[in-house]
């Protein structure tokens, strides 16, 4: 991973996280933890003049100096539960700042093909696993805030009783350089495990998700599943262990040069009451002083430790943003508008795409033309490249090689979001949105979605008003068990209100469907798919559209104007159903012939 922002811009937009999400939290929470590990130190040195004043026999001294300490006490005790708050709201806060940060960059991405990127991916799973070091960034700087101001007030207090103590904060040095120096091999370490890691996380949610339950028992995978997950988690656990032990030395020198330093403090401090150079109260403040330095020094390390980790963290945040920025600006803003209604059609000439980090073209050599107005059916075997064709076409994947245009206009200078809206789709990977049925079904078409003829029409389409008859309360069901109440539908009935989705925009120029009935049973599989389609050539006579459609059923390919068959991510034939099944030797034939034996 590389980035252009240095430590300082990562350490500037780690604490900007939380001042954007909750700025009041936050600057009481560095003026907080900022100053109260003083009052500890201050508490010291009331005491130093209580036992003095005690000494010379100077009761005003002493009383004043009792007051005095009374209320730092009181001050330190009373803001203990107050500061803890004021913290935990801030981090709070900016957690939920960061996820929502994630979420926009990764959905302002112009394609889908920017996460099928390893380094992309990687990054990602490393912003999950580290979300804390970014959501407690500035209370880790507070915290390092606090012990700074402490260090410094402890460094004066010593140098007033002898100058040579302040040595013992010098030999600190070393142990907070070679604490910065491990959390630097540990961060290289958790980015090298960042792919095992990631691995881990998927068989770890394969593992408790209720959907892979009754497989993963049925055929005893278990403790197979285990085991990768140990193999995996434990391939990224050996990397940060050796990088941890090779740490334990330099870090255990650096504590060592400390520690002598530490008793050459103790020793020094008894020498000088013994030949009377400094007061019993200098000794009680001196000792105090000494001995807290060992935890400020501990905090001190622990804190910038992890203060590191987060603008290792931010600097990753940063990288992100930089590639999202360059993404988007990869992309026209302005050009040819995207069209109300197509006249000529979509046109591909040499297309070839290749998934990221993959040898393997999964399409080479397309060329394709499909008129304005046709139903096209797409098939082939799985990984023919039928769904990588489709995501071209609607614009989720832009060409590696070749070009596509939409009535003569270069695809590629369109505005994605512009295209986009002029395209619906059903894909066979649906997603299952947990909202209202309404609402799942609704944001298809986000200007009317609140329409509920609209969404009624569109359920309706989806051969899916059966599906939303049998619910408790309608389209004002909630779905899923997000919720207490939420009701769960079976795969096929999800799949219903995807195609209801699918069909909320009212004239698209592009409709495509991805085995849009692949979850649906077979009895009902090709009902709905003639229905749908059907419903979908009277939409899209308003906009002259075109339908594509991919489906393992070969028979609902009889109701298309265009068949394409795909092998190996090349178009192999292109034609009418009847004239394909007519060609002799043709692959279309054969395919055909076979499915119709197998379901005779």
């Amino acid at each position: 991973m590389s980035t252009s922002t240095g430590g300082r811009g990562a350490f500037r937009a780690a604490i900007g996280l939380s001042l954007r999400a909750d700025r009041r939290a936050t600057v009481l929470t560095l003026l907080m933890f900022g100053l109260r590990p003083t009052l500890v130190t201050l508490l010291m040195y009331l005491v130093k003049l209580i036992i003095d004043g005690s000494v010379a026999g100077d009761t005003t001294a002493v009383t004043a100096a009792v007051v005095a300490l009374v209320l730092t006490a009181a001050l330190w005790s009373g803001t203990i539960a107050s500061s803890i708050e004021l913290s935990v709201r801030m981090i709070e806060a900016t957690a939920a700042a960061v996820d929502r940060q994630v979420m926009t960059l990764v959905s302002r991405l112009p394609g889908v093909a920017h996460l099928d990127d390893p380094e992309v991916r990687d990054n990602l799973e490393i912003l999950e696993q580290e979300r804390v070091y970014l959501s407690e960034g500035a209370d880790a700087f507070s915290l390092v805030l606090g012990a700074s101001i402490r260090a410094a007030v402890t460094a004066v207090l010593l140098s007033l009783v002898d100058p040579w103590m302040l040595a013992i904060a010098v030999l600190a040095i070393p142990a907070l350089l070679t604490s910065r120096w491990a959390q630097r091999r540990r961060i290289a370490a958790v980015a090298a495990g960042a792919a095992d890691a990631r691995l881990g996380r998927h068989l770890y949610a394969i593992g408790t998700a209720p959907s892979a339950g009754k497989e993963l028992r049925l055929f005893g995978v278990v403790p197979e599943l285990r085991r990768r997950l140990a193999d995996a988690a434990g391939a990224a656990d050996r990397r940060v262990v050796r990088a941890m032990a090779g740490n334990l030395l330099l870090t255990g020198l650096g504590a060592l040069v400390f520690a002598a330093g530490y008793a050459a403090g103790l020793v020094l401090v008894m020498w000088r009451f013994v030949d009377g150079s400094v007061s019993l109260g200098d000794v009680v403040l001196a000792l105090g002083l000494v001995t807290s330095i060992s935890m400020q020094v501990n905090d001190l390390v622990q804190s910038l430790g992890f203060l590191q980790q987060t603008v290792a963290s931010a600097r990753r945040l940063r990288w992100l943003e930089d590639y999202v920025r360059a993404a988007v600006a990869d992309v026209p803003t302005g050009g040819p508008a995207a069209p109300e209604r197509l006249d000529a059609g979509i046109t591909l000439s040499g297309v070839g795409f290749r998934y990221p980090g993959a040898d393997r073209w999964a399409l080479r050599h397309v060329d394709l033309r499909l008129p304005a107005g046709s139903t096209v059916a797409v098939v082939g075997g799985n990984g023919a490249g039928k769904s990588t064709l489709i995501k071209l076409l609607a614009g989720l994947y832009r060409p590696a090689e070749g070009r596509i245009t939409v009535d003569g206009t270069d695809l590629a200078a369109i505005a994605p979001q512009a295209w986009r809206a002029r395209v619906s789709a059903a894909f066979q990977d649906f997603f299952r949105l947990e909202f209202t049925v309404g609402v799942g079904v609704g944001v298809g078409d986000l200007d009317r979605m609140a329409d509920p003829s609209a969404v009624a029409g569109a359920v309706d389409r989806g051969g899916a008003t059966e599906v939303v008859a049998g619910l408790p309360e309608g389209l004002a069901t909630r779905l899923g068990r997000s919720y207490p109440d939420g009701v769960d539908l079976s795969g096929g009935q999800w799949q219903r209100l995807a195609l209801a989705r699918s069909g909320m925009r009212p004239a698209p120029c592009l409709l495509v469907l991805d085995e849009p009935t692949a979850s649906i049973d077979p009895i009902a599989e090709e009902a709905v798919l003639r229905r749908y389609l059907a419903a979908a050539r009277l939409a899209a006579e308003q906009a002259n559209g075109i339908t594509l459609f991919a489906s393992h059923r070969l028979s609902t390919a009889r109701t298309a104007d265009v068949v394409v068959v795909v092998e190996d991510g090349a178009i192999v034939e292109i034609g009418h159903h009847d004239t394909l099944l007519a060609r002799p030797g043709g692959r279309y034939a054969e395919m055909y012939r076979r499915q119709h034996r197998a379901y005779a």
